[in-house]
């Protein structure tokens, strides 16, 4: 199994491989920075989270805070949870179902949301927060730097052949898998099985990956790893 995450966050995912019987594989195509700078200040109704990335940042001036925390995926709402926020609301979708959660805590045109986010992002929950007339303040708290590795480090990964499978778990690598394959077409042949978090991530590979693609039943990395069995 290919994991492509960035080297810190790979650890913990080839653990949860190994442990359900597999051969985890890790060649990262990312690495994450964290952005300084203060906080911003003003009125917030509540705050938001795509990313456990954005977790410390916000645990670092809001922990404990009493407003609502809406978060995408449970690793980021249990991150949450542990860092000391007691109302966290968890999205078990994409981003755009947080302005559903953020209707249903009875936010309106007045509120505004504080993001702690991540960059390059698809703007995905501000445009959705501005469909439901609800306010959106985007606070970067860290950075996702492209790597592409060379064909010898690729080769020295796959060393025993192509992997059976490829694990992609945000566009960005989706993005990178593409053009691993279109550079080095020989390593990945006989072409893994993509298994993709969502549909969203599945949309930025090449045309003609798509066919090779499983997608998640839910966010959850457990469900996609039930693919594999």
């Amino acid at each position: 199994m290919l994991i492509l995450r960035a080297a810190d966050a790979a650890v913990q995912t080839a653990e949860a491989l190994a442990a359900r019987g597999h051969r985890p594989l890790v060649l990262p195509v990312e690495s994450m920075r964290t952005i300084g700078g203060p906080a911003p200040t003003g009125d917030f109704a509540a705050l938001a989270a795509t990313s456990m990335r954005a977790v410390p940042a916000l645990a670092k001036v809001f922990s404990g805070d009493g407003r609502p925390v809406f978060a995408v995926g449970e690793r980021t709402g249990s991150a949450l949870l542990a860092a000391g926020f007691t109302d966290v609301r968890v999205a078990a979708g994409e981003a755009e179902d947080i302005a559903r959660l953020a209707r249903d805590a009875g936010l309106g045109e007045t509120a505004t949301i504080l993001y702690a986010a991540g960059r390059p992002r698809t703007g995905t929950l501000e445009t959705a927060l501005t469909a439901a007339g609800i306010g959106c303040h985007v606070w970067e708290v860290y950075e996702t730097v492209a790597h592409r590795p060379e064909r010898s480090a690729v080769a020295a990964v796959l060393d025993e052949g192509p992997p059976d499978a490829v694990l992609l778990l945000s566009a960005g690598q989706a993005t990178a898998y593409g053009e691993l394959v279109a550079t080095c077409p020989d390593l990945f042949q006989p072409a893994p099985k993509i298994l993709a978090l969502s549909a969203r991530i599945a949309a930025a590979l090449p045309a003609n990956l798509a066919e090779t693609v499983r997608l998640s039943d839910d966010t959850r990395l457990a469900s996609l790893f039930e693919r594999l069995d």
